[in-house]
């Protein structure tokens, strides 16, 4: 029997979601008005680091079943820029303070200078719709 290749590994997809994330910021709005667009692009950020989270978790996984913990605590370091911006994002998100989000996004632009933003993408503004997504998440979970 032959082995199965995964060609779907976890760092490609983290450095896709780095791509889109530095993507939705370059169509931040520049002035300081909350609209739509920006909060659909606020909370598609904020939903593409919880994967990235996620990703993360699962490349830590196998390296710590087989006893990596070096490798596993250097990388854990590598990305632990990432919960406390994803927590206090979510915290403001969930207050509905969407307006003083710009420290945040001001990290993770300096975060996403090593990732170029998409030039072409198959889907235009793939955060449209993100808000109202997100509400209906948040009305479902307080059921």
């Amino acid at each position: 029997m032959s082995r199965v290749i995964n060609r779907n590994n976890y760092s490609g997809q983290r450095t896709s979601y780095m791509r889109f994330i530095a993507t939705a910021l370059q169509n931040l709005p520049r002035d300081d008005r909350v609209d739509d667009n920006y909060r659909d692009i606020c909370v598609f950020v904020l939903l593409t680091l919880q994967e990235i989270s996620n990703s993360v978790q699962k490349t830590i996984q196998p390296w710590e079943k087989r006893g990596y913990w070096v490798k596993a605590d250097q990388f854990r370091k590598e990305w632990e820029w990432l919960d406390p911006l994803h927590n206090a994002m979510k915290k403001k998100i969930l207050t509905g303070a969407c307006n003083d989000l710009k420290r945040e996004l001001q990290t993770l632009r300096e975060v996403c200078l090593d990732y170029p933003p998409y030039q072409r993408m198959p889907i235009n503004d793939p955060w449209r719709g993100s808000w109202k997504k997100w509400q209906k998440i948040k009305a479902a979970s307080e059921v």
